[in-house]
């Protein structure tokens, strides 16, 4: 005679199942299979609550690093100087964080918030810092103008549907575009006056290189995708 482990019924020694439980008599196996998909080892949350958690996770660290630098700042200096940057710094990359978090599908609002942030940030790091004044002169039209270009480049890969070799070339263009804007308005900043030397170089530099990427994407791969492109 044979008794089931699992359930304590005497069988013969000819059963393979216990009619009564179904589960191999000689074998605690089944059991621990069943245990263990009953209590897993780990406790799997959804992707919301997992983002909810890791935001949550972001503001208590980065609010920790902000008391941390204030104190020390306080402790060493006997006042509030480096840690003023680092606490705007902090401040102002929890909030991009959290606009990602809420807003990330409002590409608009999402677009809006974080260019805000930025520019309160350079404001107040601006503020802080003494000497010459510099955001309304150079931090704030050279912000305004990388807005521009992140946009257009946006808008390019969404409405016009550049989503192969041309929206490198694009991006080519418009990167030098801005280096030109930078650059006038740091000789102004500077010296007064524009006279435009590096940001040309960037540009010539980078037109080539767009106009092969806008031949081999139009007359060459007709058109094709950069995922398909490098076999993505």
């Amino acid at each position: 005679m044979v008794i089931c482990i699992n359930c304590g019924v005497e069988l013969d020694e000819s059963f393979i199942r216990c009619p009564l439980c179904g589960k191999d008599p000689r074998s605690v196996q089944e059991q621990d299979d069943q245990l263990s998909e009953n209590f897993p080892e780990s406790v799997q949350y959804p992707g919301k609550e997992n983002k909810k958690y890791l935001w949550e996770l972001s503001g208590i660290i980065t609010f920790s690093d902000i008391v941390i630098c204030t104190i020390v700042d306080l402790l060493t200096v006997k006042g509030l100087s480096w840690s003023l940057f680092s606490d705007t710094a902090l401040l102002a990359i929890w909030t991009i964080l959290t606009l990602f978090h809420l807003v990330h599908k409002r590409l608009l609002i999402l677009s809006s918030g974080i260019l805000l942030t930025i520019l309160a940030a350079l404001f107040l790091i601006d503020l802080f810092t003494p000497g010459i004044r510099w955001f309304f002169p150079l931090a704030f039209p050279v912000t305004i103008s990388l807005s521009i270009a992140t946009a257009i480049i946006i808008i390019l890969y969404k409405a016009a549907h550049f989503k192969g070799l041309n929206i490198i070339a694009a991006g080519f263009l418009v990167l030098s575009g801005f280096c030109i804007i930078t650059e006038i308005f740091l000789d102004k900043f500077h010296t007064g006056k524009t006279e435009l030397r590096w940001s040309l170089i960037t540009g010539v530099s980078a037109l080539p290189f767009a106009l092969v990427l806008f031949f081999y994407h139009y007359r060459l791969k007709k058109g094709k995708r950069l995922d398909s492109f490098f076999h993505i």
